[in-house]
This record gives structure tokens, C-alpha cells and sequence, in this order.
């Protein structure tokens, strides 16, 4: 059978074939490793419509304490871990949240949380340090919680 194919369409069991086939799926898989996914809520008013809510990429979110500790902002039970979205993000028009992919910036001493610490973020600005974009008050309000592990 295999003699029976054209030589360009013969099964290739090149070494450097499997190399390069190897390279690319463990790129692939570190890349996706990176990030985690963020679900960012927003809070719902009776009094206003709700219009879709942009958060930009780069936005950044900070750990707020455990969420189900009523005195996590008093008693001090917070990281210092920051969560930076990774792109542009849209939460719907009468929805109250969307998820998004996020990764841990760089000056964070806590370098992992994962969905069994039940930690809660809140929007803490861009990283966008001189050309800051407009921000609106609705985004200040965001807060986020985590569904799966960042690494």
C-alpha cells in the first residue's frame, strides 16, 4: 500500500518532522498556561439601564481578601498579588459579568491562587502608567473572581 502512493504524498517519519511537531505543542501548551480565567462582575442598579462595559486589556485587578470573610477588609487577610487582563473584554448589555483570560503581573510576591482560596479582586487602574485611558465610574466597581488556577 505504501508503495502504491506518489514519493510527494508517502508518510514522512523525519526526525527533525517530530521535533519541530514536538516544539510547537509544548509552546503552545506553556502559552496557554500563562493565563487563567477571571470572571469580572459588575454591580446592578435598578435605577440605570446597564450598557455594555469595556474593560480594556491591561486592566488591573487587585486581591481583595478571601470573599466569603465578612472581615477580610478589616482584619488584613490580603496578598499582594495583582491579575492583569490579557485582552479586551465586553460585558454584554443587561448581563452583570463575562470572563476573561488574565495572568499574574510581574511584581507580585504571590506567584499562584487558585478557585479553592476564594479570593476576591477589585479594579485597581491600567497598566497603562502615562497614557492612561478614560476609565468610567461603572469599571472602578468591577470586581473579579478567579475560576481556575493561575500559575
Amino acid at each position: 500500500m505504501r508503495d502504491s502512493l506518489p514519493r510527494g504524498l508517502r508518510p514522512r517519519h523525519d526526525r527533525r518532522w517530530c521535533a519541530t511537531a514536538l516544539t510547537i505543542v509544548l509552546a503552545l501548551a506553556y502559552g496557554l498556561a500563562d493565563a487563567s480565567t477571571l470572571e469580572i462582575c459588575r454591580s446592578i442598579s435598578v435605577d440605570e439601564p446597564l450598557a455594555k462595559l469595556t474593560v480594556p486589556a491591561g486592566s488591573l485587578f487587585r486581591d481583595n481578601g478571601r470573599a466569603d470573610d465578612p472581615l477580610a477588609e478589616f482584619n488584613g487577610d490580603k496578598w499582594q498579588l495583582r491579575l492583569e487582563t490579557i485582552t479586551d473584554t465586553v460585558i454584554p448589555s443587561l448581563r452583570s459579568c463575562t470572563r476573561v483570560q488574565v495572568r499574574i503581573t510581574s511584581d507580585s510576591s504571590v506567584k499562584a491562587v487558585s478557585v479553592a482560596e476564594n479570593r476576591a479582586f477589585i479594579y485597581a487602574g491600567s497598566n497603562l502608567l502615562i497614557d492612561r485611558p478614560d476609565v468610567s465610574e461603572e469599571l472602578l466597581s468591577t470586581k473579579g473572581r478567579v475560576l481556575d488556577q493561575v500559575p
